[in-house]
């Protein structure tokens, strides 16, 4: 694999991996952890061969070793093999680091070097000349729209399908943690593999037996203007420990998608281009249009006043069960109460 600053995904490092395409150095870093240990994983697969893994794979903790020894390691040759694997995990935690630079910029031909950083700071070395003469790989959160496409690909991928509403459950239940989603979905897997499609009542069954409630629940009900559950939700959800901020911003979310969407309704756009305002899919966007009927231009800008009101109230000492219920019941009865009441 040639040094590149592209970002490739998750499958474009396992296919260059298949065609043993292997650049010598890798940093690997991000927030979203799942997509990396899959590229390791990968890696240390089509990297060598099962036979001969143990004399020429080097997985080590970055607090087990110094840069002097991770250079010692990554400069042996392979023993009967055409190449060694070293990873270092926990990058950040190693000694000495900076005397990396020199194996960097001329590394060895027989030794993929891969690190994986937590919070690299790419101001010094040796990360900076990663980034000049390695490969680097942030692996980022992902939207709400890159993780109902990996569910279905997820899903085509063991053979099988899903219908779009149980895709969008799965995502309320879960969100967008790739490593809990697989497993989610596993579980399904095990319980319902032999029905011809994965279907909402078994996302249901299986996935919402250990969750109740999401926020993502909370926001279609705000939207649908479905005042009695969605102060149920919103009541539970407070009670099993929900911060009343991420509740309040999980409902701004929703409604910035409503207001950009009722922006695109008015510009008469496709329902192809609409997409990319509610981050899902086409049964997503029948649910998000249905809710935007309940709310007139006017109605969403007092909402967002309401949002912000709440937002403040709730980072001082007020009640969270009532700044959320008064927060709800003022955004459905398009009342102009003011917030500030509530404390």
């Amino acid at each position: 694999m040639a040094k590149s600053k592209e970002k490739l995904d998750m499958e474009q490092f396992v296919s260059s991996f298949k065609k043993r395409q292997f650049a010598p150095c890798y940093l690997f870093c991000g927030d979203e952890k799942y997509p990396i240990d899959l590229i390791i994983d990968a890696l240390v697969e089509y990297a060598i061969d099962p036979s001969i893994r143990e004399f020429n794979l080097d997985m080590i903790h970055g607090n087990e070793i110094d840069g002097k020894k991770i250079v010692s390691i990554a400069s042996s040759y392979p023993m009967m093999a055409e190449r060694r694997v070293v990873i270092i995990k926990d990058f950040d935690r190693v000694n000495g680091k900076d005397v990396l630079d020199p194996y960097i910029e001329h590394p060895s031909a027989t030794t993929v070097l891969a690190v994986i950083a937590n919070n690299p700071d790419f101001r010094k070395k040796p990360y900076v000349t990663f980034k000049k003469a390695g490969y680097v790989h942030e692996s980022r959160s992902w939207y709400d729209n890159e993780t109902v496409a990996w569910i279905e690909a997820r899903v085509k991928k063991i053979n099988s399908t899903i219908e779009p509403a149980a895709v969008q459950l799965l995502h309320s239940y879960v969100g967008n943690n790739l490593r809990e989603l697989a497993n989610e979905l596993e579980k399904v897997v095990i319980a319902h593999g032999n029905a011809p499609k994965i279907s909402a009542a078994h996302i249901e069954k299986v996935v919402g037996i250990s969750r109740e409630f999401t926020s993502f629940q909370l926001c279609d009900r705000i939207g649908e203007k479905n005042m009695p559950k969605a102060l149920e939700i919103a009541q539970r959800m407070i009670s099993s420990g929900e911060s009343i901020v991420g509740l309040i911003a999980a409902i701004t979310n929703h409604f910035v998608r409503l207001w950009k969407l009722q922006d695109a309704v008015q510009q008469r756009k496709s329902e192809q281009e609409m997409l990319q305002y509610v981050y899902f899919n086409s049964f997503a966007l029948k649910g998000s249009l249905t809710q935007l009927r309940n709310y007139k231009p006017a109605e969403l800008e007092h909402v967002f006043i309401l949002l912000a009101e709440a937002d403040l109230v709730s980072k001082s000492s007020g009640d969270p069960r009532l700044i959320i219920t008064t927060l709800i019941a003022e955004i459905i009865a398009g009342s102009s109460t003011r917030m500030g009441a509530v404390l």
